[in-house]
């Protein structure tokens, strides 16, 4: 018997409410891109999707070597805007991208701080290779070189630009 006054909640409320919550967190924990261009080909294509793990302030630092990562893509500076995102498959920037950011870009990290920076790496990082990369930096490239705007031209990718890791491929949508 309850006491007078109490009510009984159906299991079916909360069992709705329990789930939408968890479907609230999840949104905030993990998000869903679609690769755009052939800079990651032959790991990732074009129009392939990939589940991310969102990286909240203290998550940098389990970004290793040959992580693959969703990161903010700013141009050069004094490239002109526009094309060269579009050439290098970089899709437009998001809500909630930082601010001078022109969209988003997947690439594999090759060194994250403390590693030595790797020879050969082009112009942006000829002068630093065999130093040790900086903290919250990372050094990125696209598995296809051929076709990847990267640290070779942009030169290192700060931590707080990194959006997230990416955990698996996904089945294409049907």
């Amino acid at each position: 018997m309850r006491p007078s006054g109490q009510r009984l909640v159906p299991v079916s409320v909360l069992t709705v409410g329990t789930s939408l919550v968890g479907l609230l967190l999840a949104r905030r924990r993990f998000v869903v891109i679609t690769v755009a261009g052939g800079s990651m080909e032959p790991t990732y294509r074009s129009g392939d999707r990939a589940l991310v793990r969102r990286l909240g302030r203290s998550g940098r630092a389990g970004i290793g070597r040959d992580s693959v990562v969703v990161a903010a893509w700013r141009p050069p500076s004094g490239a002109p805007p526009g094309k060269a995102a579009v050439a290098h498959g970089v899709t437009r920037r998001p809500t909630g991208a930082p601010r001078k950011a022109r969209g988003w870009m997947i690439k594999r990290v090759v060194a994250s701080p403390g590693d030595p920076v790797p020879a050969g790496l082009g112009p942006a990082l000829t002068t630093d290779a065999g130093k040790p990369v900086p903290r919250d930096r990372f050094v990125v490239t696209g598995d296809n070189t051929a076709h990847s705007h990267d640290s070779r031209h942009i030169g290192y990718v700060d931590g707080c630009d990194v959006l997230g890791v990416v955990i698996r491929r996904l089945e294409p949508r049907r």
